[in-house]
This record gives C-alpha cells, structure tokens and sequence, in this order.
C-alpha cells in the first residue's frame, strides 16, 4: 500500500476535521455501543487527573459540542463545578482514528435535560438515581438500589476548543491539531 491508497480523508486538513466530526456522531456509529465509548478525564478534588470511561450521546459539529449523560451525583460533576476543563479521548479501530479534544464542560440539569430524560429507555432510566450515590462505599457489591429520578439526571456538555486527530492508516500516518481559536484552520504534526 502507497499514500495513493490511503483513505483520502487522511490527507487533507478540512476533510480530516470533517471526518473526525463524522466518527463523533451517533448516526455514523456501525457498532453503537463499541463506537461510543470515550474516556473522558477531569481534574479531582486533589489536584490529580481523574479519568473514566463515558458514552457519547450526541455531538453538534456546528457548535463544537458533546453530549454525555451522567448521575448528577457522581463526583465528576463535582469536579466540574470547580474546574471545568476536560479532556475526551477516543479510539475508533474501524477507520484507525484516534481523537483527543479539550475543552470545557457545562452540567445541563433540570428543565434543560428533561427532553433527553424523556428520549431514554426504561431500561437506563434507574442509571439515573443509584442510592447511595455512585461512588460511596458500601457492605456488599449490591449494597444499593436503582431507582430512576429525573432530577438525578444530567448532560454533561462539553464544548471543544482543541481536537488533536491521529490517522494510524497505513503506510503513513497522519496527525492534525485544531484550535477554535484559529477557526479550526488545523496544522498538520509529526504523528
């Protein structure tokens, strides 16, 4: 295989942002679960990285954002109150992508993630309204109940402002940063 091979996505700056986008969406996810999962990382209480695996939900290329869906109690939206900057890295191994984005989330509760609380299934419904709270120790592996509350539920929204995109196609890989502050011109990396 030659770079006359490759995917021609990987070699163009404006589509390479357009597919990183593209493997962001739910639509274009061929294994919907598999696909969608990110790890998403925040900055705990002590300073230290906390990073956690998350679903994506949704993504608006127009306004640069991601959805996840979370238990409004866990700590990571308290760690969000006070620092909202992140970092979501994800890996897709069926167009060889990896994309690691930066920017800052905002926790959507009440009114506002009503809609989305209504779109869920019965089935994740009790995702939402763990007792004790996720995180808090317990006497047994299923020391707690399941109980879905609305008012537990929130959208975490966070909005891009760095995407860091890695084409690990062969034979030659690619790598391209992008920065809101640039318009999202992009420059091309050492990979």
């Amino acid at each position: 295989m030659n770079d006359a091979d490759l995917p021609t996505w990987t070699l163009d700056l404006a589509q390479l942002f357009n597919a990183s986008w593209a493997v962001l969406l739910p639509q274009s996810v061929s294994n919907r679960v598999d696909a969608r999962l990110a790890t998403l990382a925040t900055l705990g209480a002590d300073g230290a990285p906390e990073a956690r695996g998350v679903v994506l939900r949704a993504a608006d290329p127009a306004r640069c954002t991601i959805d996840i869906f979370t238990d409004a109690s866990t700590r990571k939206c308290a760690e969000i109150a006070t620092d909202p900057r992140a970092a979501l890295t994800l890996w897709r191994e069926d167009v060889l992508l990896q994309l690691r984005l930066r920017g800052t989330i905002a926790v959507i509760e009440g009114p506002q993630a009503q809609a989305a609380w209504a779109g869920l299934s019965d089935r994740a419904l009790p995702d939402y309204g763990v007792t004790p709270a996720p995180g808090t120790p317990i006497t047994a592996p299923d020391a707690y109940t399941r109980t879905p509350d609305a008012a537990r539920f929130a959208i975490l929204r966070l909005t891009v402002d760095t995407m860091d995109v890695v084409s690990l196609n062969r034979p030659t890989h690619s790598r391209a940063v992008y920065e809101r502050r640039d318009g999202w011109r992009g420059q091309w990396c050492a990979p």
